[in-house]
């Protein structure tokens, strides 16, 4: 009896998960705004920043950044944006890579501002995260020391 009613159970939400509407969609940024991530001006935060929203002004403020002050490990270092803000979109630069922009995310209506990701870094440098509101954009940075072999000095 048990499995009839796991497999009644399974097939239940399995249709209903495929009647529901999928409310979130993807811009491939990497597509659309090619330039902003391999463009020849794009080697640096501010440049790859004009390329992508058209200045490179931010209002220090309102986003918090959470990142390690020493990553013992470049592929891997782990990062976190949350926010307070009604944003459109949030971006992720570092300047320690020939490419600045790391990661962009489209905000959907009425959503959270709370993202984590790994980025890699090759070297000590400094990671900016910009959160868009309406024509505003709103910055974090954090200084991210890479150690090579774990050493941690």
């Amino acid at each position: 009896m048990n499995r009839r009613k796991f497999l009644g159970l399974g097939l239940g939400l399995g249709a209903a998960a495929v009647m529901l509407p999928s409310t979130l969609s993807a811009v491939n940024f990497r597509e659309t705004n090619k330039s902003a991530f391999e463009g020849p001006k794009s080697h640096t935060v501010d440049d790859a920043m004009k390329e992508l929203y058209g200045t490179s002004k931010t209002t220090v403020g309102k986003v918090k950044l959470k990142a390690p002050d020493i990553a013992e490990n470049g592929a891997v270092v782990p990062l976190q944006v949350s926010s307070d803000l009604a944003g459109k979109t949030v971006a992720i630069f570092q300047d320690a890579n020939p490419e600045s922009l790391v990661a962009v995310y489209t905000v959907p209506a009425d959503g959270i501002i709370d993202y984590k990701l790994r980025i890699k870094m090759a070297k000590t440098g400094t990671v900016t995260a910009v959160v868009q509101d309406g024509t505003t954009l709103f910055s974090a940075s954090k200084m991210v020391k890479v150690t090579a072999g774990g050493c941690g000095g």
